[in-house]
């Protein structure tokens, strides 16, 4: 495969990488359902979240169900904390205001929130809701308006619609630097060849001067 006609997949995998983003992140506590865990990381990376937080404050770490994935774990930046204390010091060290979704008289509906500064927002389960240090150390708490019956929504239901709500309204396509971009490059294109040494080596020889990216979908079968 020579210089001048790069790998399809490594096109694709620019056109992703471009539209990655970091100063939105979804944070998830206690999420012990493997569905809607699954769900939501499913969620992010179609949406080019690139950082999901998975912290375990009672019980035991989750587990993930890859037929529901469908392997986009693969292509996030997962981070593990043991507890919310942990895990507001490193989002705070990063930059990011924590929005934390909460039903009390206290919160907003999401639209009031900014959408152009870094954010973490943060989920419960849907039996306990977000432990109180959360909400004690949340620049806002926020809510999903609703207008039926049913005054809360599933938790993967809640992550999806408060990503693309905010995505939706964001000016900022992508806010990687350089060095992050040269970082995800390389770990995606060694996980795009699925083992092979040859592939591997052939993927390397563009990581300094990767190919345009490319738009395509699966459903696409007309290229």
């Amino acid at each position: 495969m020579s210089q001048s006609q790069p790998p399809r997949r490594l096109a694709r995998a620019e056109a992703v990488l471009a539209a990655r983003r970091r100063h939105l992140t979804v944070v998830l506590e206690d999420a012990h359902d493997p569905h809607n865990i699954s769900a939501v990381l499913r969620t992010c990376e179609a949406f080019g979240i690139q950082d999901v937080h998975i912290v375990v404050e009672r019980g035991h770490a989750p587990s993930i169900n890859d037929a529901i994935t469908i392997g986009a774990e693969r292509w996030l930046t997962l981070h593990r904390h043991a507890g919310a204390e942990a895990a507001i010091a490193v989002l705070r060290a990063r930059g990011y205001k924590i929005y934390v979704s909460h039903l009390s008289s206290e919160s907003v509906a999401l639209p009031q929130l900014p959408v152009d500064v870094r954010s973490a927002y943060v989920f419960g389960n849907e039996r306990d809701g977000v432990s109180s240090a959360w909400a004690e150390n949340a620049d806002a708490r926020f809510l999903v308006p609703t207008s039926g019956f049913t005054g809360s929504l599933n938790l993967s239901v809640a992550v999806a619609i408060t990503i693309y709500e905010r995505l939706s309204r964001a000016r900022t396509p992508s806010d990687l630097s350089e060095e992050e971009r040269r970082g995800l490059r390389a770990a995606w294109y060694a996980k795009l060849a699925h083992g092979s040494r040859e592939l591997e080596r052939t993927f390397e020889s563009y990581l300094e001067n990767p190919p345009d990216p490319e738009l395509s979908f699966p459903w696409d079968r007309s290229r």
